[in-house]
This record gives structure tokens, C-alpha cells and sequence, in this order.
């Protein structure tokens, strides 16, 4: 029998805690292990709330309210605690037709997948909560599980301001941090602890073994990689799982379809019938679950528009690209290459590069000084060099390819150093800044972000304070959901985009998504891409309509048919009909040019848990010295023990790597390793600095978003000392009031071998010892940066000590933010602690893509 949420005052969370624990005793004596050891709550049970007639998935009225998942937002039950208030949600029709799919397909045990492309959305953590709540309500205990599987770091500091009517969630269902190993650990001190969890987990593969008994799984598509999925679903068939993506085209929605499942996704039509039921709220509220009803007034009324040269023009860049594009296409035809791991990892890495290439808004050489130190660094400088390397070391057939490849690859990047996009974009902000048209200009990574800001600020052309009207920002900062773009008319990006961000086509967050492209390929490239996006989204709305919908007994709203002018093109500033667009020869892709063969191949690279699942992380499968590239590296290697798994690890002598000695971590050199110390990897590699990996994830919270760029703000500042002509010596003459007495202390600032002065006001004196204006202006917040970074050094440094160990650290020293709740468990989910178990030092070398990650052990 359905539960009436409002028949239950608050009073009914410490009833349900005294009967939970009753239960947990219960259990117990049956036999079965604590909810410690792994049993979790029972299952969603088969049936619904629904009976056998169609309920509408957006009216409430015409529905009524059956309390559930549903009834939880729109009666005001899940609360989130903002600015000391505990508020109610304030649901949109599209948050209620949401939820009320989700817990359809809940009830019937059909896995179903939820096609979200719109930016920010705390989807995944918040279904999951409510999913909590539905079976916390179902069952009158407290001992339910559930599990959201995301990367951001946003959904854990989320749940822990979610409120069960007046009283908070997590006092009564903790959140547990689940490690790499798959072992949960409570988060926090629960003042009720009756056994119930929610397990916020990063990667979907940490729930095998133990997922059985979940009563529902919320999985973020960043999180998982389709092979996962696929076995996933066949393996907890019975396990309620919603998969959400921003991607109309992710290969996930497929494994949900072959497990009997349904996909549910909006096109802007239909979120203009949502938002024609949307009431709005006459209360304070907590805000929508997925967006406000602005930024969905923008999608539903969006458009993309591609901007070219006016017609029978082209660049040089075009035609480079152009021929790179089909050199790429030829090498991946080659026959025997779908079958090699290694050139797997050399096309990955080619698609990456030519995906940053198609959007680099300014020179090469500008890009590089932003793409950080370290040998898995992508530079595009290094990428002919690299391409070389490659055809050195492969078959007879392919090496010319690779050979190919490289000369087209040194001609683009002779094209890109023209910064022909530059000059259009510096006269695009110009005229947003007469105009007052608050714009966005998203580009591909940071260090393009920040290269192509001291481009604009450089230029003699672009108008004083462009800023405040034209925020630059990476692709990837719009689909965590840090940026506002409830007030934004137009969001241009530089260059057609790579697969991955295929959603952002299909419903963008502004009325305008406009592509600047250089000539007829890029053109026809980004038109295809538009088009494909949003009629992939169209076709999802229809199966929903038609399929889903009925398959779960809801009825959706009636979708407005628009007309299809959503994506037009400007060549020239002159708009140009659909019917002399731009045509590409033959079956040519919109997305890569690789054969048919080719993506299984790079899923095989993917699923075996290389470095990074998006083509930005992928590093060149060579490794540079002296200016040349080497597809083979001399090694050491090191037999490690513990974490989640014994493996095998190669690592050049000067790679660093992190170690712990005492309760201080320590970035040494490889060759310095000795059996019976400790080192940390991230997810299974050492290619990731831990620090670096850190302040990546703590950037994603609003209050420390600053950080990542400060920092290396900082070191980029320090580095231009070396070419001062200024001895160390002299500079800590100058630094007045400072307690620094060695000189060494400044040259391992300057060459990056410590974060930063121990003391912050040692910034400011070390400004003004060099005469550097930029970083005097800067020194108060690199201040403030260097010295959150060193707190939280030593808090994980001790945590990570506490794991080895098995004590338990203190409270004071697991919190790094009191306000947010955050703590370092939260930065570290993906770290693994292993002991150093023998060190081989005899001469080998190994494939570069070998080099940096664990590897099992062979019997060789």
C-alpha cells in the first residue's frame, strides 16, 4: 500500500530509527552479516504505486499523488538546507515528469536511462536521495541503501544538506565514501545510525560484488565506461538502475535497450509544453532538481547557428585540417590496426589532438606555455615528433601512414600559429561589449581558457573591460554546472566540437549556440554535427512518447512540434539556405574520420582502466627526450602490494611519484623508491600527481574554484625569475620581514619543487623583491591559495597514514571545510595506498602507453 507523505510529521524519522535498529538486531540473529559487512537493505519490490492505469507523468492533478519519489519534492518532504533554511524544493513540470518515470520504472524493475543534456544538473544525487526516501517510506525502516555513482564532488557535499522534512538526512542515513578497493566507509558521525546508507561512489565498478541488495542505483554517464555498463546490467538484472547522460548519442543508451530498458529524453518542444505546467512558487524555495525555468525557456527556444567565411572563401587552416582529417581516415583503414593495443592508444591520442586542434582558438606555442610540465603533457609542439616515433616502431604499411600523418599534422600546426580564429573572436567581443550582450566563449581545456584570455587582454583591438561582458570558460566548467547561464544571450565555442559534448548541440543552455568555423570543411562538419544532435534528441523524445511511456503506464505531455530553423548558417554574416550548404564528399563522419573498425578498439584502450576516459586525458603514447620522441622508455620496476589489487608498475628513474614517510607525503623521484615503502596512485597509475589530482577536485566546489588557477598562476609567475638575470641570493635580500634563511628555499619556488612559501605574506615580499606588478595585484588570493593547498597537504597527508595504519584520525583532522561539510575522503576517493614489495633495476624498457600504471602481474 503507497505511503501518504503527508500523513507522517517529523517526528517519524527517530520511530523508524528505533524500529531499524529492531530489524538490524533481527537480521542478525537470522544469521546474516551487519550492513558493515557489506548486506545492505532490502530491494525494491516488484509492483508500483500505480495500480494498472495510465497516470500522467507531468499533471499532478490529473494524476494525484502517490507519494514515492515524486510525492517526496512536490509535497515538500526532501528539503534542502540554503542559507540556514530548510526549504522545499520548487519543482518544474520536467523535475515531476522526472520523477515520476524514474519511480515507474523503479517499481517494475526496468532499468531506464534519462537523456539530460542540460549543464549543472544534480540529477543523479538527488534521485538517488529521493530513491532513499521512497524506500525508507515503502518499508517503515531506516535500514534501506541506495547508491549514486558520479565523479563531482558537488553531489556529496549536496546530500549533506538534504533534509527528510525538518530533519537532516544524514544524521539518520549517513553517505559512505567508497574507495577504490570497494570497501564504504561512513562519512561523518550519524546521530541515528540505523544501518541505512546512500554509497556515493566515482566509478561504477567499485559496487561489484555488493550491489545485489541495492534498492536503487543512480549512474552518472561521466562515471562509467560502456563495457562496465553493459556487464553491469546483465550481472544485477534485478537491481533498479537509472543511467542519466547528456549525450543522445552515448553507447550506454544502447546496453539499457539490450537489457530490456527505456530511454526517456525531452527536445525543446516538449520542454515548452513542461514549462507551459510549470506553477510558479509564491514561498522561498530551494529552487528546480535539474535547472531554473529560465535556462529551460533557453533550450526550448535555442538555435545553433554555424558561422563561416562568406562564400568560395576558405583558410589555410581549413584546408590543413581538412588534409589531416583524411591522412587520420587512411591510417585507420590500414589493415591489422584494429587489433593493436598500441596503435589504439596512438589514435586516441590523435583524435584528442586534432579535437583540440579543430577548437584552439590561438597559436600553438601560446597553448603550450599553459599545458603544464610533466611527460604525459599533451604539446602540440611535441605532436609531429611523436607522430614519427610511432611510425618508427609499427608495421611497414602503417609507418608510411604515420609518416603521413605527421606532415599533415606539422602543416596545421604552421595554420594554427596564424591565429586565424583569434581575429574573428577579439571582433566578436567587441561587438558584444557595444551591443551589452552578455556572452559566454567556451573553449576546450584550461590551458586554452587561460592562453586565449592573455590573447584578448594583449590585443590592441579588444575593447576595455570585454570581460565583464564576454566570460571565456571550458567546456567542461559549463557541464559540472559552475557557470550561470540564466543571464547569457550567446554561447560561441571556436571550432566544431569533439563527440563527447554532442549534448551541448542538442539543447544548448542560452537561445544562441553559435560555431565559428574557418572554411568549407569545418563548416560542413559542424553543420552535420548540429543536425545529427538535435534530431538524435527529437528520436528519443518520440520513443518516449511512443515506447516508454506506455511500457511504464504514463502518459507525457503533448510535445510542441517546431519547425525545424534551429540550426542555420551564416557565411559571411549572410544567412545561406539549407539547400547550398556545403557538402562533404562520401560517407565522411562529423564526428572522427576513423574507420568502422576503429571505435571497438578504442573501447577495448578505454575499458582496460588506461589513463582518463575523455580523448583531453590522453596522453601521447611516446615519451620525449631531448627534443625526441620515443614510442620505448627505459624503465625500473616496481612489485606493489595492497590497495585493491597487486600489480606491476614501470616508471622512468626521474618520475615522480608520491610517498609517504612518517605522516608527511613526499613527491620523490622514482629511482629513490626502496622495497617496504608506501607510494599512492590515482585510479591505479602514477601518472597523476596526488596534490595535482586534489586541487582538481576541490576546484569543482564554488568556494575553491579560484584555486587551480591560482596556483598555477603562481608557478608561472615564480618561473619567469629564472630569465630576470636576478640570483636567488639577491631576491632573498630583498624580501623583507621574511623568515626564510636559505636561498634554496626561492630556487625550488622557481622550479616548482614545493607548492609555494609556507607563509602567505612571503607572496607579496617576493612580488615585490622581483618588481613583478601582475603577482603583487595577485598576492593576497595566491596567498590564500598556497595556504589552503598546504592545509590540506597535511590533512591528507595524515588520512592516507590513518588508512595504512587502521586508526581512526581525528574529526578536526578529516574536515577541510566545516561550511560545506567537506571532507578529505571526499578528495581522495580515488587513491590507493600500496606497499613497495621488490624494485628491479635491471635494464628494460617498455611501451610508453605501459609506462605509469599498474599492470598485472605476469608470470614472465
Amino acid at each position: 500500500m503507497p505511503v501518504d507523505f503527508s500523513s507522517h510529521d517529523v517526528s517519524v524519522l527517530p520511530a523508524l530509527s528505533r524500529s531499524s535498529q529492531a530489524g538490524r538486531r533481527n537480521t542478525a540473529r537470522r544469521g546474516y552479516p551487519s550492513v558493515d559487512k557489506m548486506v545492505v537493505g532490502p530491494r525494491l519490490v516488484r509492483g508500483g504505486y500505480y495500480g494498472t492505469g495510465m497516470v500522467s507523468a507531468v499533471d499532478p492533478v490529473m494524476a494525484g499523488d502517490h507519494g514515492g519519489l515524486a510525492g517526496a519534492v512536490t509535497r515538500g518532504v526532501l528539503k534542502r538546507r540554503t542559507g540556514g533554511r530548510a526549504l522545499p524544493f520548487s519543482p518544474t513540470g520536467l523535475d515531476v515528469e522526472l520523477l515520476r518515470a524514474v519511480e515507474a520504472a523503479a517499481a517494475s524493475l526496468v532499468p531506464i536511462a534519462i537523456v539530460l543534456p542540460l549543464p549543472g544538473t544534480a540529477a543523479p544525487l538527488l534521485l538517488g536521495a529521493a530513491a532513499l526516501i521512497g524506500a525508507v517510506m515503502r518499508e517503515r525502516s531506516l535500514t534501506s541503501q541506495a547508491a549514486v555513482v558520479s565523479p563531482h564532488l558537488a553531489s556529496r557535499i549536496l546530500y549533506d544538506q538534504l533534509l527528510f522534512k525538518d530533519q537532516r538526512l544524514a544524521d539518520y542515513i549517513p553517505r559512505t565514501a567508497v574507495s577504490v578497493d570497494g570497501r564504504p566507509r561512513v562519512v561523518g558521525k550519524p546521530r541515528r545510525d540505523a544501518g541505512g546508507r546512500l554509497h556515493l561512489v566515482s566509478d561504477l565498478s567499485r559496487l561489484s560484488g555488493w550491489a545485489a541488495c541495492l534498492s536503487g542505483i543512480a549512474v552518472d554517464g561521466a562515471a562509467v565506461a560502456p563495457g562496465e555498463l553493459r556487464k553491469f546490467l546483465v550481472t544485477y538484472a534485478t537491481v533498479p538502475l537509472v543511467y542519466l547522460t547528456a549525450d543522445p548519442g552515448d553507447p550506454g543508451l544502447e546496453h539499457v535497450r539490450e537489457a530490456d530498458g527505456v530511454v526517456w529524453g525531452w527536445d525543446a518542444g516538449s520542454l515548452v509544453a513542461a514549462l507551459d505546467r510549470d506553477v510558479p512558487s509564491q514561498y522561498a524555495n530551494a529552487g528546480p532538481l535539474v535547472t531554473s525555468a529560465a535556462v529551460l525557456r533557453h533550450a526550448s527556444r535555442s538555435e545553433v547557428v554555424v558561422v563561416a567565411p562568406a562564400e568560395g572563401e576558405t583558410s589555410t587552416l581549413d584546408t590543413a585540417l581538412s588534409a589531416l582529417w583524411e591522412r587520420i581516415a587512411r591510417l585507420s583503414a590500414v589493415s591489422g590496426v584494429e587489433t593493436s593495443i598500441t596503435q589504439g592508444h596512438g589514435l586516441r591520442w590523435t583524435r584528442g589532438l586534432f579535437n583540440t586542434l579543430s577548437m584552439l582558438p590561438i597559436s600553438p606555442a601560446r597553448y603550450d606555455k599553459h599545458t603544464g610540465h610533466g611527460p604525459y603533457a599533451v604539446r602540440l609542439g611535441e605532436a609531429v615528433s611523436t607522430a614519427r616515433a610511432l611510425a618508427r616502431h609499427t608495421g611497414r604499411e602503417a609507418a608510411g601512414h604515420w609518416f603521413g600523418v605527421a606532415d599533415a599534422l606539422s602543416n596545421a600546426l604552421v595554420a594554427a600559429a596564424r591565429e586565424e580564429r583569434l581575429t574573428h573572436l577579439i571582433r566578436w567581443a567587441a561587438t558584444c561589449v557595444s551591443e551589452g550582450r552578455r556572452s559566454l566563449l567556451l573553449v576546450r581545456n584550461s590551458a586554452a581558457r587561460v592562453a586565449l584570455v592573455d590573447a584578448m587582454n594583449e590585443a590592441l583591438e579588444t575593447p576595455l573591460g570585454w570581460g565583464d561582458w564576454v566570460r571565456v570558460a571550458t567546456m567542461a566548467e559549463l557541464v559540472a554546472g559552475r557557470l550561470d547561464t540564466s543571464d547569457v544571450r550567446e554561447i560561441r565555442v571556436p571550432g566544431p566540437l569533439p563527440r563527447a559534448r554532442a549534448g551541448l548541440l542538442a539543447l544548448p543552455p542560452a537561445p544562441l549556440l553559435s560555431v565559428l568555423t574557418t572554411g568549407p570543411f569545418e563548416c560542413q562538419r559542424a553543420l552535420r554535427q548540429a543536425r545529427w544532435a538535435r534530431s538524435a534528441l527529437r528520436s528519443i523524445r518520440e520513443e518516449t512518447t511512443t515506447c516508454s511511456a506506455p511500457r511504464l503506464s504514463l502518459v507525457t505531455a503533448s510535445t510542441r512540434h517546431l519547425p525545424e530553423t534551429d540550426v542555420r548558417l551564416l557565411a559571411g554574416e549572410v544567412e545561406v539556405l539549407p539547400m547550398s550548404w556545403p557538402r562533404l564528399p562520401g560517407d565522411t563522419g562529423q564526428w572522427d574520420p576513423f574507420d568502422a573498425r576503429i571505435p571497438e578498439l578504442l573501447r577495448r584502450v578505454v575499458d582496460e582502466r588506461g589513463p582518463g576516459r575523455d580523448e583531453d586525458d590522453a596522453p601521447a603514447p611516446t615519451r620525449v627526450v631531448g627534443g625526441l620522441a620515443q614510442a620505448e622508455v627505459p624503465v625500473l620496476a616496481f612489485e606493489l602490494h595492497g590497495g585493491d589489487r597487486d600489480g606491476l608498475l614501470f616508471a622512468a628513474p626521474n618520475d615522480v611519484l608520491t610517498r609517504r614517510r612518517g605522516m608527511e607525503l613526499q613527491r620523490v623521484a622514482a629511482k629513490s623508491l626502496l622495497a617496504g615503502d608506501f607510494i599512492f596512485l590515482v585510479d591505479h597509475d602514477a601518472r597523476r600527481d596526488l596534490l595535482g589530482a586534489v586541487i582538481a577536485k576541490l576546484s569543482e566546489t564554488a568556494t575553491y574554484a579560484p584555486l587551480a588557477v591560482l596556483v598555477d598562476f603562481w608557478h608561472r609567475r615564480a618561473r619567469l625569475v629564472a630569465r630576470s638575470g636576478m640570483t636567488y641570493r639577491d631576491i632573498l635580500r630583498r624580501m623583507h620581514g621574511t623568515s626564510i634563511t636559505s636561498e634554496q628555499a626561492i630556487g625550488s619556488w622557481v622550479r616548482g619543487e614545493v607548492n609555494g612559501p609556507q607563509d602567505p605574506a612571503d607572496v607579496r615580499r617576493f612580488a615585490i623583491a622581483v618588481q613583478d606588478r601582475v603577482l603583487l595585484a595577485q598576492a593576497e588570493r595566491v596567498g590564500w591559495a598556497l595556504k589552503t593547498l598546504q592545509i590540506v597537504h597535511r590533512k591528507a597527508g595524515r588520512w592516507l597514514s590513518s588508512q595504512i595504519s587502521g586508526a581512526d584520525p581525528r574529526p578536526n583532522e578529516t574536515l577541510i571545510d566545516v561550511n560545506l561539510g567537506l571532507r578529505v575522503s571526499d578528495l581522495l576517493d580515488s587513491v590507493t595506498a600500496h606497499t613497495v614489495g621488490a624494485v628491479d633495476r635491471s635494464p628494460r624498457t617498455v611501451a610508453a602507453h605501459e609506462v605509469g600504471r599498474l599492470l598485472p602481474r605476469t608470470d614472465e
